[in-house]
């Protein structure tokens, strides 16, 4: 049998020594807590200071409600009982001076408007005794009616946007270049003559009784 040589008891440089086996447990514990000490210190320092310069959400303020205000706008001509006013002079009604129709400020004369005689995409106004506003001789007047399609077309009247808002004219049917227009406190059909005043005497008002 072969004689196996002693393994040495040291190196070239002396005796080797033999590593106590608690120290690599204290070696791992030390780099832990090195590296907890590093964390803690970038989490207070570094870190905190990304998350601080990160840009807040900018939330917008909230849009203020809309909030509806009653209209101004006077109403519209449509069929039902009207009081008709120039436009501009709220306290001047038109009413009837005789056979005339007229504009007074004594008091308003309500109006019953209904669909035209002549047109039922038109109007024809007539009072509660039965009488209809027409023009006769440009002139208008109130008429007991007459089965005539003369006075139908006579009676009919087709509204269109006045020069205000809120405001009507109304245009005869029969003569369609004419439009009812005021002169002083008379009223005729007139065809338009270009002046300055000719569409606000022309453009009237609607309100109820």
């Amino acid at each position: 049998m072969i004689d196996q040589a002693p393994e040495p008891a040291g190196t070239v440089y002396g005796q080797t020594r033999r590593t106590p086996p608690v120290m690599p447990i204290i070696v791992g514990v030390a780099a832990v807590a090195v590296v907890g000490v590093g964390f803690v210190a970038w989490n207070s320092t570094g870190g905190a200071d990304r998350a601080e310069s990160a840009p807040a959400a900018v939330t917008a303020p909230p849009s203020p409600a809309a909030t509806a205000s009653p209209s101004s706008v006077p109403a519209q001509l449509a069929a039902g009982t009207w009081v008709v006013s120039p436009l501009g002079d709220p306290g001047t009604y038109l009413t009837t001076d005789g056979d005339f129709a007229a504009l007074s400020r004594v008091g308003p004369l309500p109006l019953t408007v209904v669909p035209g005689l002549a047109d039922g995409t038109c109007y024809s106004f007539h009072t509660e005794d039965g009488h209809y506003l027409r023009h006769y001789d440009y002139r208008l007047r109130f008429d007991v009616a007459e089965e005539s399609d003369l006075f139908r077309a006579d009676a009919t009247f087709c509204q269109e946007a006045g020069t205000a808002i809120g405001t009507v004219r109304l245009r005869s049917k029969n003569y369609p270049e004419y439009l009812v227009h005021r002169r002083g406190e008379k009223l005729y059909i007139d065809k338009p003559d270009g002046s300055a005043g000719f569409p606000k005497a022309s453009s009237f008002m609607v309100q109820e009784p």
